[in-house]
Protein backbone atom coordinates (compact mmCIF):
# COMPACT_ATOMS: atom_id res chain seq x y z
CA UNK A 1 0.00 0.00 0.00
CA UNK A 2 1.37 3.41 -0.91
CA UNK A 3 1.65 6.54 1.15
CA UNK A 4 -1.24 6.93 3.53
CA UNK A 5 -3.92 9.45 2.57
CA UNK A 6 -4.60 11.08 5.92
CA UNK A 7 -7.73 13.17 6.45
CA UNK A 8 -9.18 14.95 9.45
CA UNK A 9 -12.88 15.65 10.08
CA UNK A 10 -13.77 18.25 12.72
CA UNK A 11 -17.23 18.96 14.08
CA UNK A 12 -18.58 20.94 17.03
CA UNK A 13 -21.38 19.66 19.27
CA UNK A 14 -22.31 22.39 21.78
CA UNK A 15 -19.08 22.89 23.76
CA UNK A 16 -17.55 19.59 22.67
CA UNK A 17 -15.13 19.37 19.74
CA UNK A 18 -15.04 16.00 17.96
CA UNK A 19 -12.24 14.91 15.65
CA UNK A 20 -12.16 11.87 13.34
CA UNK A 21 -8.88 10.80 11.69
CA UNK A 22 -9.21 8.83 8.46
CA UNK A 23 -6.54 6.91 6.57
CA UNK A 24 -7.53 5.74 3.09
CA UNK A 25 -11.10 6.77 4.00
CA UNK A 26 -11.12 4.44 7.03
CA UNK A 27 -11.72 5.80 10.53
CA UNK A 28 -8.60 5.07 12.62
CA UNK A 29 -8.62 7.61 15.47
CA UNK A 30 -11.31 9.46 17.39
CA UNK A 31 -10.86 12.39 19.78
CA UNK A 32 -13.06 14.58 21.93
CA UNK A 33 -12.11 17.85 23.59
CA UNK A 34 -13.87 20.52 25.59
CA UNK A 35 -17.10 20.00 27.44
CA UNK A 36 -17.01 20.02 31.22
CA UNK A 37 -13.55 18.45 31.61
CA UNK A 38 -11.81 20.03 34.65
CA UNK A 39 -8.34 19.70 33.10
CA UNK A 40 -6.49 18.68 29.96
CA UNK A 41 -3.19 17.03 29.12
CA UNK A 42 -0.27 19.34 29.77
CA UNK A 43 -1.95 21.41 32.49
CA UNK A 44 0.40 22.31 35.36
CA UNK A 45 -0.81 22.21 38.96
CA UNK A 46 0.52 23.17 42.35
CA UNK A 47 -0.34 20.05 44.34
CA UNK A 48 0.06 18.66 47.83
CA UNK A 49 1.46 15.20 48.56
CA UNK A 50 -1.16 13.10 50.35
CA UNK A 51 0.54 9.71 50.42
CA UNK A 52 4.03 8.30 49.83
CA UNK A 53 4.16 4.57 49.10
CA UNK A 54 7.68 3.24 49.44
CA UNK A 55 6.76 -0.15 47.99
CA UNK A 56 5.46 1.45 44.77
CA UNK A 57 8.26 4.02 44.77
CA UNK A 58 5.54 6.55 44.08
CA UNK A 59 3.45 9.29 45.66
CA UNK A 60 -0.15 10.39 45.37
CA UNK A 61 -0.75 14.11 44.88
CA UNK A 62 -3.92 16.12 45.41
CA UNK A 63 -4.35 18.52 42.48
CA UNK A 64 -8.02 19.30 43.06
CA UNK A 65 -9.53 16.62 40.81
CA UNK A 66 -11.91 13.78 41.66
CA UNK A 67 -8.97 11.39 42.01
CA UNK A 68 -5.47 12.01 43.29
CA UNK A 69 -2.70 12.00 40.72
CA UNK A 70 0.00 9.32 40.58
CA UNK A 71 3.67 10.39 40.58
CA UNK A 72 6.38 7.75 40.15
CA UNK A 73 9.98 8.33 41.22
CA UNK A 74 11.14 8.08 37.60
CA UNK A 75 9.00 11.15 36.81
CA UNK A 76 10.63 13.44 39.39
CA UNK A 77 13.31 14.48 36.89
CA UNK A 78 16.88 15.69 37.36
CA UNK A 79 15.73 19.22 38.22
CA UNK A 80 13.44 18.17 41.09
CA UNK A 81 15.70 19.41 43.95
CA UNK A 82 15.86 22.80 42.24
CA UNK A 83 12.06 22.90 42.00
CA UNK A 84 11.68 22.05 45.68
CA UNK A 85 14.18 24.74 46.69
CA UNK A 86 12.22 27.24 44.63
CA UNK A 87 8.92 26.24 46.30
CA UNK A 88 10.48 26.62 49.75
CA UNK A 89 11.62 30.11 48.81
CA UNK A 90 8.18 30.86 47.40
CA UNK A 91 6.42 29.78 50.60
CA UNK A 92 8.71 32.04 52.63
CA UNK A 93 7.90 34.92 50.27
CA UNK A 94 11.57 35.30 49.36
CA UNK A 95 11.34 34.84 45.61
CA UNK A 96 11.05 37.38 42.82
CA UNK A 97 11.09 36.82 39.04
CA UNK A 98 14.67 36.43 37.88
CA UNK A 99 15.99 35.13 41.20
CA UNK A 100 18.41 32.22 40.88
CA UNK A 101 17.81 29.21 43.11
CA UNK A 102 20.41 26.47 43.21
CA UNK A 103 22.17 24.66 41.62
CA UNK A 104 21.49 21.37 43.39
CA UNK A 105 22.60 17.81 42.64
CA UNK A 106 19.99 15.75 40.76
CA UNK A 107 18.20 12.83 42.43
CA UNK A 108 20.09 9.54 42.52
CA UNK A 109 19.27 7.22 39.64
CA UNK A 110 18.49 4.34 42.04
CA UNK A 111 16.65 5.69 45.08
CA UNK A 112 13.22 5.82 46.68
CA UNK A 113 10.73 8.64 46.38
CA UNK A 114 10.31 8.59 50.17
CA UNK A 115 13.81 10.09 50.40
CA UNK A 116 12.64 13.19 48.51
CA UNK A 117 8.93 13.64 49.21
CA UNK A 118 6.83 13.59 52.38
CA UNK A 119 3.13 13.91 53.12
CA UNK A 120 2.12 17.58 53.04
CA UNK A 121 4.91 18.71 50.69
CA UNK A 122 4.03 21.15 47.92
CA UNK A 123 5.00 20.12 44.40
CA UNK A 124 4.60 21.41 40.84
CA UNK A 125 3.32 18.65 38.56
CA UNK A 126 2.10 18.32 34.99
CA UNK A 127 -0.62 15.97 33.72
CA UNK A 128 0.99 13.56 31.26
CA UNK A 129 -1.76 10.92 31.11
CA UNK A 130 -5.49 11.35 31.60
CA UNK A 131 -7.38 9.68 34.41
CA UNK A 132 -9.53 6.63 33.69
CA UNK A 133 -12.55 5.13 35.44
CA UNK A 134 -10.34 3.45 38.03
CA UNK A 135 -7.13 5.50 38.12
CA UNK A 136 -6.20 9.12 38.66
CA UNK A 137 -4.08 11.07 36.17
CA UNK A 138 -0.39 10.25 35.71
CA UNK A 139 1.79 13.17 36.78
CA UNK A 140 5.34 14.34 36.14
CA UNK A 141 7.42 16.83 38.11
CA UNK A 142 9.36 17.60 34.92
CA UNK A 143 7.07 20.44 33.91
CA UNK A 144 7.14 22.10 30.50
CA UNK A 145 5.32 25.07 28.96
CA UNK A 146 4.39 24.44 25.33
CA UNK A 147 4.46 27.23 22.78
CA UNK A 148 4.04 27.24 19.01
CA UNK A 149 7.68 26.45 18.24
CA UNK A 150 9.21 25.67 21.63
CA UNK A 151 8.75 23.85 24.90
CA UNK A 152 10.08 25.83 27.87
CA UNK A 153 11.54 23.64 30.65
CA UNK A 154 11.67 25.58 33.94
CA UNK A 155 14.33 24.46 36.46
CA UNK A 156 16.25 22.69 33.67
CA UNK A 157 19.50 23.08 31.75
CA UNK A 158 18.35 20.90 28.85
CA UNK A 159 18.74 22.18 25.29
CA UNK A 160 17.30 19.88 22.66
CA UNK A 161 15.53 19.33 19.35
CA UNK A 162 12.49 17.15 18.67
CA UNK A 163 13.45 13.61 17.63
CA UNK A 164 10.98 13.95 14.74
CA UNK A 165 13.38 16.40 13.08
CA UNK A 166 15.59 13.77 11.47
CA UNK A 167 17.93 15.86 9.26
CA UNK A 168 21.32 15.78 11.10
CA UNK A 169 22.49 19.10 9.64
CA UNK A 170 19.26 20.87 10.57
CA UNK A 171 19.34 19.40 14.07
CA UNK A 172 22.88 20.62 14.65
CA UNK A 173 22.09 24.13 13.36
CA UNK A 174 19.12 24.46 15.68
CA UNK A 175 21.02 23.11 18.67
CA UNK A 176 23.73 25.73 18.21
CA UNK A 177 21.12 28.47 17.96
CA UNK A 178 19.26 27.25 21.06
CA UNK A 179 22.48 27.11 23.10
CA UNK A 180 23.00 30.79 22.35
CA UNK A 181 19.46 31.56 23.54
CA UNK A 182 19.57 29.47 26.71
CA UNK A 183 19.68 31.21 30.07
CA UNK A 184 19.42 29.35 33.38
CA UNK A 185 17.20 27.92 34.73
CA UNK A 186 15.03 27.76 31.60
CA UNK A 187 15.71 24.75 29.39
CA UNK A 188 14.47 24.82 25.82
CA UNK A 189 13.37 22.17 23.29
CA UNK A 190 12.49 22.91 19.68
CA UNK A 191 9.19 21.31 18.65
CA UNK A 192 8.74 19.64 15.26
CA UNK A 193 6.63 22.58 14.14
CA UNK A 194 9.42 24.96 15.23
CA UNK A 195 11.73 23.98 12.36
CA UNK A 196 9.56 26.12 10.05
CA UNK A 197 10.06 29.25 12.19
CA UNK A 198 12.93 31.70 11.84
CA UNK A 199 15.62 32.02 14.57
CA UNK A 200 14.27 35.50 15.36
CA UNK A 201 10.75 34.14 15.89
CA UNK A 202 12.08 31.35 18.11
CA UNK A 203 14.07 33.81 20.23
CA UNK A 204 11.03 36.05 20.67
CA UNK A 205 8.85 33.13 21.71
CA UNK A 206 11.47 31.96 24.22
CA UNK A 207 11.31 35.33 25.96
CA UNK A 208 7.50 35.38 25.86
CA UNK A 209 7.28 31.94 27.47
CA UNK A 210 9.69 32.94 30.23
CA UNK A 211 7.69 36.10 30.97
CA UNK A 212 4.42 34.16 31.03
CA UNK A 213 5.86 31.51 33.33
CA UNK A 214 7.30 34.03 35.79
CA UNK A 215 4.00 35.93 35.90
CA UNK A 216 2.18 32.70 36.73
CA UNK A 217 4.69 31.89 39.45
CA UNK A 218 4.24 35.35 40.91
CA UNK A 219 0.51 34.65 41.19
CA UNK A 220 1.31 31.62 43.37
CA UNK A 221 2.40 33.90 46.22
CA UNK A 222 -1.27 34.32 47.14
CA UNK A 223 -2.33 30.70 46.59
CA UNK A 224 -2.02 27.34 48.25
CA UNK A 225 -2.46 23.85 46.81
CA UNK A 226 -4.33 22.36 45.15
CA UNK A 227 -4.63 24.89 42.31
CA UNK A 228 -3.99 25.03 38.58
CA UNK A 229 -0.98 27.08 37.60
CA UNK A 230 -1.24 26.96 33.81
CA UNK A 231 -3.54 25.56 31.18
CA UNK A 232 -1.61 23.88 28.39
CA UNK A 233 -3.88 25.31 25.70
CA UNK A 234 -7.52 25.78 24.92
CA UNK A 235 -9.14 22.41 24.11
CA UNK A 236 -9.31 23.53 20.47
CA UNK A 237 -5.62 24.42 20.06
CA UNK A 238 -4.44 21.46 22.17
CA UNK A 239 -6.37 19.05 19.97
CA UNK A 240 -5.12 20.62 16.74
CA UNK A 241 -1.53 20.49 17.99
CA UNK A 242 -1.97 16.76 18.55
CA UNK A 243 -3.67 16.07 15.22
CA UNK A 244 -1.49 18.23 12.97
CA UNK A 245 1.70 16.35 13.75
CA UNK A 246 2.13 15.12 11.09
CA UNK A 247 -0.32 17.34 9.18
CA UNK A 248 -3.07 15.59 7.20
CA UNK A 249 -3.54 16.13 3.48
CA UNK A 250 -7.11 17.39 3.96
CA UNK A 251 -9.20 18.82 6.79
CA UNK A 252 -12.99 18.69 6.49
CA UNK A 253 -14.82 21.06 8.85
CA UNK A 254 -18.57 20.73 9.27
CA UNK A 255 -19.53 24.08 10.87
CA UNK A 256 -18.82 27.52 9.38
CA UNK A 257 -17.54 29.11 12.62
CA UNK A 258 -15.25 26.16 13.32
CA UNK A 259 -13.97 26.38 9.74
CA UNK A 260 -13.00 30.00 10.35
CA UNK A 261 -11.10 29.05 13.53
CA UNK A 262 -9.20 26.26 11.77
CA UNK A 263 -8.16 28.55 8.92
CA UNK A 264 -6.97 31.19 11.41
CA UNK A 265 -4.99 28.59 13.35
CA UNK A 266 -3.23 27.34 10.21
CA UNK A 267 -2.36 30.89 9.19
CA UNK A 268 -0.74 31.45 12.59
CA UNK A 269 1.06 28.07 12.48
CA UNK A 270 2.54 27.74 8.99
CA UNK A 271 3.47 24.35 7.52
CA UNK A 272 5.75 23.74 4.52
CA UNK A 273 2.73 22.15 2.83
CA UNK A 274 -0.48 23.35 4.45
CA UNK A 275 -3.46 20.96 4.59
CA UNK A 276 -6.40 21.73 2.33
CA UNK A 277 -9.31 22.92 4.46
CA UNK A 278 -12.80 22.24 3.11
CA UNK A 279 -16.18 23.16 4.52
CA UNK A 280 -18.55 20.19 4.72
CA UNK A 281 -18.27 16.45 4.08
CA UNK A 282 -18.65 16.43 0.29
CA UNK A 283 -15.41 14.55 -0.44
CA UNK A 284 -15.65 12.06 2.42
CA UNK A 285 -17.38 8.66 2.64
CA UNK A 286 -19.98 10.20 4.98
CA UNK A 287 -23.10 12.02 3.84
CA UNK A 288 -23.77 13.73 7.17
CA UNK A 289 -22.57 14.14 10.74
CA UNK A 290 -25.30 11.71 11.82
CA UNK A 291 -23.86 9.00 9.57
CA UNK A 292 -20.34 9.76 10.80
CA UNK A 293 -21.43 9.54 14.44
CA UNK A 294 -23.31 6.29 13.78
CA UNK A 295 -20.23 4.76 12.18
CA UNK A 296 -18.13 5.82 15.18
CA UNK A 297 -20.60 4.24 17.60
CA UNK A 298 -20.61 0.98 15.64
CA UNK A 299 -16.82 0.80 15.65
CA UNK A 300 -16.57 1.54 19.38
CA UNK A 301 -19.08 -1.08 20.48
CA UNK A 302 -18.36 -4.39 22.19
CA UNK A 303 -18.45 -6.31 18.90
CA UNK A 304 -16.81 -5.27 15.63
CA UNK A 305 -17.74 -7.02 12.37
CA UNK A 306 -15.08 -8.08 9.86
CA UNK A 307 -15.68 -7.81 6.08
CA UNK A 308 -15.94 -11.60 5.60
CA UNK A 309 -18.56 -12.19 8.31
CA UNK A 310 -16.20 -12.82 11.23
CA UNK A 311 -16.14 -10.46 14.18
CA UNK A 312 -14.14 -9.27 17.19
CA UNK A 313 -15.39 -9.21 20.78
CA UNK A 314 -13.56 -6.60 22.87
CA UNK A 315 -13.79 -7.02 26.65
CA UNK A 316 -12.21 -4.96 29.42
CA UNK A 317 -11.38 -6.65 32.71
CA UNK A 318 -9.75 -5.12 35.78
CA UNK A 319 -6.26 -6.17 34.69
CA UNK A 320 -6.29 -6.21 30.88
CA UNK A 321 -8.22 -6.01 27.63
CA UNK A 322 -9.15 -9.20 25.80
CA UNK A 323 -9.93 -9.28 22.07
CA UNK A 324 -11.48 -12.52 20.86
CA UNK A 325 -11.56 -13.32 17.13
CA UNK A 326 -14.66 -15.26 16.07
CA UNK A 327 -15.61 -16.88 12.77
CA UNK A 328 -19.20 -15.59 13.02
CA UNK A 329 -21.45 -16.39 10.07
CA UNK A 330 -18.66 -18.42 8.47
CA UNK A 331 -19.19 -21.14 11.10
CA UNK A 332 -22.65 -21.84 9.66
CA UNK A 333 -20.91 -23.35 6.63
CA UNK A 334 -19.64 -26.23 8.76
CA UNK A 335 -16.01 -27.01 9.47
CA UNK A 336 -13.85 -24.12 8.28
CA UNK A 337 -10.94 -24.81 5.92
CA UNK A 338 -7.50 -23.71 7.11
CA UNK A 339 -7.32 -21.04 4.40
CA UNK A 340 -10.60 -19.45 5.55
CA UNK A 341 -9.38 -19.35 9.15
CA UNK A 342 -6.08 -17.86 7.98
CA UNK A 343 -7.78 -15.12 5.94
CA UNK A 344 -10.13 -14.30 8.82
CA UNK A 345 -7.19 -13.93 11.19
CA UNK A 346 -5.38 -11.67 8.70
CA UNK A 347 -8.43 -9.39 8.57
CA UNK A 348 -8.66 -9.51 12.35
CA UNK A 349 -4.99 -8.52 12.76
CA UNK A 350 -5.57 -5.41 10.66
CA UNK A 351 -8.73 -4.54 12.59
CA UNK A 352 -7.13 -5.12 16.01
CA UNK A 353 -4.41 -2.56 15.22
CA UNK A 354 -7.09 -0.11 14.09
CA UNK A 355 -9.22 -0.64 17.20
CA UNK A 356 -6.30 -0.05 19.57
CA UNK A 357 -5.72 3.36 17.97
CA UNK A 358 -9.40 4.20 17.67
CA UNK A 359 -10.18 3.47 21.33
CA UNK A 360 -6.70 4.38 22.61
CA UNK A 361 -6.58 1.15 24.60
CA UNK A 362 -3.59 0.96 26.93
CA UNK A 363 -1.96 -1.53 29.27
CA UNK A 364 -1.93 -5.24 28.52
CA UNK A 365 -4.00 -6.52 25.60
CA UNK A 366 -4.42 -10.23 24.81
CA UNK A 367 -5.66 -11.16 21.32
CA UNK A 368 -7.11 -14.64 20.92
CA UNK A 369 -6.99 -15.55 17.23
CA UNK A 370 -8.84 -18.53 15.76
CA UNK A 371 -6.65 -21.64 16.12
CA UNK A 372 -4.34 -22.25 13.14
CA UNK A 373 -2.67 -25.60 12.64
CA UNK A 374 0.10 -24.40 10.31
CA UNK A 375 3.02 -22.56 11.99
CA UNK A 376 3.64 -20.46 8.85
CA UNK A 377 0.07 -19.14 9.06
CA UNK A 378 0.61 -18.09 12.69
CA UNK A 379 3.82 -16.32 11.70
CA UNK A 380 2.17 -14.46 8.81
CA UNK A 381 -0.73 -13.28 10.99
CA UNK A 382 1.75 -12.07 13.61
CA UNK A 383 3.74 -10.18 10.96
CA UNK A 384 0.53 -8.61 9.60
CA UNK A 385 -0.34 -7.41 13.10
CA UNK A 386 3.12 -5.92 13.65
CA UNK A 387 3.02 -4.20 10.26
CA UNK A 388 -0.41 -2.72 10.97
CA UNK A 389 0.77 -1.49 14.38
CA UNK A 390 3.57 0.58 12.79
CA UNK A 391 1.05 3.35 12.06
CA UNK A 392 0.35 3.64 15.81
CA UNK A 393 2.22 6.60 17.33
CA UNK A 394 1.74 5.30 20.89
CA UNK A 395 4.60 3.29 22.39
CA UNK A 396 3.81 -0.39 22.09
CA UNK A 397 5.29 -3.87 21.97
CA UNK A 398 3.86 -6.96 20.24
CA UNK A 399 5.04 -10.35 21.54
CA UNK A 400 5.21 -13.41 19.25
CA UNK A 401 2.10 -15.54 18.83
CA UNK A 402 1.85 -18.63 21.01
CA UNK A 403 1.01 -22.11 19.75
CA UNK A 404 -2.58 -21.51 20.87
CA UNK A 405 -3.01 -18.35 18.79
CA UNK A 406 -2.57 -15.86 21.65
CA UNK A 407 -0.73 -12.56 21.11
CA UNK A 408 0.18 -10.24 23.97
CA UNK A 409 0.45 -6.50 23.32
CA UNK A 410 1.50 -3.71 25.63
CA UNK A 411 0.53 -0.19 24.65
CA UNK A 412 0.91 3.19 26.30
CA UNK A 413 -2.30 5.19 26.60
CA UNK A 414 -2.44 8.98 27.01
CA UNK A 415 -6.09 9.93 26.82
CA UNK A 416 -9.12 8.23 28.34
CA UNK A 417 -10.10 5.17 26.28
CA UNK A 418 -13.08 5.60 23.95
CA UNK A 419 -15.94 3.18 24.30
CA UNK A 420 -19.60 3.21 23.33
CA UNK A 421 -22.02 1.00 25.20
CA UNK A 422 -24.40 -0.79 22.85
CA UNK A 423 -26.81 -1.58 25.68
CA UNK A 424 -27.84 -0.23 29.07
CA UNK A 425 -26.50 -1.98 32.13
CA UNK A 426 -29.11 -4.30 33.62
CA UNK A 427 -30.49 -2.66 36.80
CA UNK A 428 -31.14 -6.06 38.38
CA UNK A 429 -27.82 -7.88 37.98
CA UNK A 430 -25.72 -4.65 37.75
CA UNK A 431 -24.01 -5.99 34.63
CA UNK A 432 -22.77 -9.22 36.23
CA UNK A 433 -25.11 -11.47 34.22
CA UNK A 434 -26.11 -13.37 37.37
CA UNK A 435 -29.23 -13.23 39.55
CA UNK A 436 -29.77 -14.43 43.10
CA UNK A 437 -32.45 -17.04 43.78
CA UNK A 438 -35.86 -15.37 44.39
CA UNK A 439 -36.07 -16.48 48.04
CA UNK A 440 -32.97 -14.47 48.93
CA UNK A 441 -34.56 -11.01 48.45
CA UNK A 442 -37.40 -12.24 50.64
CA UNK A 443 -34.94 -13.25 53.34
CA UNK A 444 -33.03 -9.96 53.05
CA UNK A 445 -36.19 -7.85 53.12
CA UNK A 446 -37.53 -9.74 56.12
CA UNK A 447 -34.44 -8.76 58.14
CA UNK A 448 -34.54 -5.14 56.93
CA UNK A 449 -38.30 -4.77 57.48
CA UNK A 450 -38.01 -5.95 61.05
CA UNK A 451 -35.37 -3.31 61.65
CA UNK A 452 -37.63 -0.57 60.27
CA UNK A 453 -40.64 -2.00 62.11
CA UNK A 454 -38.74 -1.78 65.40
CA UNK A 455 -37.59 1.74 64.59
CA UNK A 456 -41.13 2.97 63.78
CA UNK A 457 -43.41 0.65 65.82
CA UNK A 458 -46.61 2.65 65.22
CA UNK A 459 -45.97 3.77 61.65
CA UNK A 460 -47.93 2.14 58.79
CA UNK A 461 -45.45 1.04 56.11
CA UNK A 462 -45.77 0.44 52.36
CA UNK A 463 -43.49 -1.90 50.42
CA UNK A 464 -43.27 -1.52 46.63
CA UNK A 465 -41.88 -4.45 44.64
CA UNK A 466 -41.85 -5.57 41.02
CA UNK A 467 -45.03 -7.46 39.97
CA UNK A 468 -42.96 -10.52 39.01
CA UNK A 469 -41.42 -10.80 42.46
CA UNK A 470 -44.80 -10.16 44.09
CA UNK A 471 -46.40 -13.00 42.12
CA UNK A 472 -43.60 -15.36 43.09
CA UNK A 473 -43.91 -14.54 46.79
CA UNK A 474 -47.65 -15.09 46.72
CA UNK A 475 -47.09 -18.54 45.23
CA UNK A 476 -45.06 -19.50 48.31
CA UNK A 477 -47.86 -18.92 50.84
CA UNK A 478 -51.48 -20.13 50.84
CA UNK A 479 -52.84 -16.75 51.90
CA UNK A 480 -51.92 -13.11 51.49
CA UNK A 481 -52.05 -12.68 55.24
CA UNK A 482 -49.54 -15.49 55.66
CA UNK A 483 -46.75 -14.07 53.54
CA UNK A 484 -47.24 -10.50 54.75
CA UNK A 485 -47.10 -11.81 58.32
CA UNK A 486 -43.92 -13.66 57.39
CA UNK A 487 -42.35 -10.43 56.19
CA UNK A 488 -43.27 -8.21 59.12
CA UNK A 489 -45.16 -9.85 62.02
CA UNK A 490 -47.30 -7.68 64.30
CA UNK A 491 -46.97 -4.68 61.97
CA UNK A 492 -49.39 -3.25 59.45
CA UNK A 493 -47.68 -3.57 56.07
CA UNK A 494 -49.14 -2.77 52.67
CA UNK A 495 -47.65 -4.38 49.53
CA UNK A 496 -47.90 -2.53 46.20
CA UNK A 497 -46.75 -3.78 42.78
CA UNK A 498 -44.65 -1.33 40.75
CA UNK A 499 -42.98 -2.20 37.41
CA UNK A 500 -40.52 0.67 37.89
CA UNK A 501 -38.83 -1.11 40.83
CA UNK A 502 -35.94 -3.46 39.87
CA UNK A 503 -37.04 -7.11 39.91
CA UNK A 504 -35.16 -8.18 43.04
CA UNK A 505 -35.41 -4.94 45.01
CA UNK A 506 -38.02 -3.21 47.15
CA UNK A 507 -38.84 0.37 48.15
CA UNK A 508 -40.04 1.00 51.71
CA UNK A 509 -42.28 4.08 52.13
CA UNK A 510 -43.83 5.76 55.15
CA UNK A 511 -47.55 6.63 55.46
CA UNK A 512 -47.03 9.86 53.45
CA UNK A 513 -45.24 8.11 50.58
CA UNK A 514 -41.74 9.27 51.54
CA UNK A 515 -38.93 6.83 50.78
CA UNK A 516 -37.41 5.31 53.91
CA UNK A 517 -35.05 2.75 52.37
CA UNK A 518 -34.25 0.63 49.34
CA UNK A 519 -34.42 -3.02 50.36
CA UNK A 520 -33.04 -6.26 48.96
Amino acid sequence: MGASLRELILTQEKEKLKAYVLEHHQLVEYYEAGGAAPYSLGDIFLGRVTQVVRGLNAAFVDIGLAREGFLHYSDLGFSFPLQQAFLRALRRGRWNPGDQVGPFPPPAREANIADYLHVGDWILVQVVKEMSETKGPRLSAQVGVTGQALVLLPFSNEVGVSHRISDPTLRQQWKEHLRQLYRPPYGIVLRTQGQYSSPTEVAAEYERLIQRWEAQLQALLDKSPPCRLTEANTPFSALLQELLSPPPEQIHVVEVELHRKVVSYLQAHPFPVSPRVQLGLRKTPFASVVELDRMGRQLLGRTVTLPNGGYLVIEHTEALHVIDVNSGSLAAQGKLPDETIFQTNLLAAQEVARQLRLRDIGGIIVVDFIDMRQPEHRQLVYERLREAMKADRAKHAVLPMSEFGLVQITRQRRRAPSEVSEEHRCPTCKGSGRLTYPEKPLDDMRVQLRYWGARYPRLPLTLRVHPTLLAYWRSLYPSTKGWIWNLLPHRWLRIEPSPEVPVLRGLLLDWAGHLLAELG
